[in-house]
């Protein structure tokens, strides 16, 4: 999730533990313990490919969520300490959160790193909700007008946030049913969340040798805040989508599948990634795949993570593209 999302939710939580208002110094605490398991963000500045291994690894695993907060505990400076006997709760929930939004959303999450780098997800959320974050953030504004009731205003934005996130589960499965109705043959059924409403989503039916998609709008005109935004911006997001009644469906050519994977540089490192590899482009002097969890292969998208291999010189080099002015080459496997 985003960071803002993150900061809140850690400040509501310590909120609502506490009948007292928290101190401004104990709530910005709080709300930057939201956010430091991303502090692997730090990576950007060693590769894009280093990121994309170890973000949302060791700093999001359940296993290590102990001594994570022991740590943050003894970093606390005393006054906060002083503020509440139960301060290491706090951090542990609040760390908690963190990961649990993660799993919320399609990227993956290495809970079980180091132990593991399988990635999870629950695809619930799109890493971006305006209104998931509104749900938290709405009652905490409320809560700095209404001291008295400010532990209230952040239990309730606790239980709307829990809420939206049932709703969203919901709709997941009736997603999922649309891709299974639509596409039974298929090996796989997977929907993704998309941006602008919860009720949008992207249908995914992985076959042999392709990956079929459709994006659909389960209740149109609810919750829909994509007519707020340039519809280039849509497009470029893939976030087009259809009434149920009218649904189109897409084929894209699978990376792996049945077939031998080809034995070229990078491939590797993009099959452990990449959750529903495609293939893009393919000519003389190159091969383009990209994943379609990011929108690749959607008509008018830009999609990030797309891996290039190129076969300019005596060996084929491979390439990660975040967007087409940043290009970082893939080391060898």
């Amino acid at each position: 999730m985003d960071p803002l999302t993150h900061a809140v939710t850690g400040a509501a939580i310590g909120q609502s533990l506490v009948r007292r208002p928290l101190s401004p110094s104990l709530v910005l605490w709080l709300a930057l313990l939201g956010m430091a398991p991303d502090l692997d963000y730090v990576l950007l500045f060693f590769s894009d490919i280093a990121y994309l291994r170890f973000h949302r690894w060791v700093t999001h695993s359940l296993l290590l969520l102990p001594l994570w907060s022991w740590l943050f505990y003894c970093l606390a400076p005393n006054r906060l300490r002083k503020q509440s006997p139960h301060l290491y709760l706090m951090i542990a929930l609040v760390l908690l959160s963190h990961i649990v939004l993660d799993l919320a959303t399609s990227f993956g999450t290495m809970i079980w790193s180091p132990l593991s780098d399988q990635r999870l997800s629950w695809d619930l959320l799109f890493i971006i909700d305006p209104l998931f974050t509104a749900c938290l953030l709405m009652p905490m504004l409320l809560g700095l007008k209404l001291k008295r009731f400010r532990r209230h205003c952040s239990t309730i934005g606790l239980a709307l946030a829990g809420l939206y996130l049932g709703m969203a589960a919901f709709h997941h499965q009736q997603a999922v049913q649309l891709a299974k109705k639509g596409r039974p043959d298929a090996l796989e059924h997977a929907a993704l969340p998309l941006p602008f409403s919860p009720f949008h989503w992207r249908l995914i039916a992985v076959r042999s040798e392709s990956i079929e998609h459709a994006a659909v709008d389960l209740k149109p005109g609810w919750l829909d805040l994509s007519p707020m935004f340039p519809d280039t911006l849509v497009r470029r997001l893939g976030a087009g989508v259809d009434p149920i009644g009218s649904m189109h469906w897409h084929s894209l050519e699978r990376l792996a599948g049945n077939r031998q994977v080809p034995d070229l540089p990078g491939l590797a490192f993009y099959l452990w990634f990449a959750r529903f590899p495609v293939l893009l482009e393919r000519s003389n002097d190159h091969v383009e795949y990209g994943d379609l969890r990011f929108g690749a292969g959607v008509p008018g998208s830009h999609a990030p993570f797309r891996l290039r291999i190129t076969q300019s010189g005596a060996s084929p080099q491979a390439w990660l593209i975040w967007r087409e002015q940043r290009i970082t080459p893939v080391p060898q496997d």
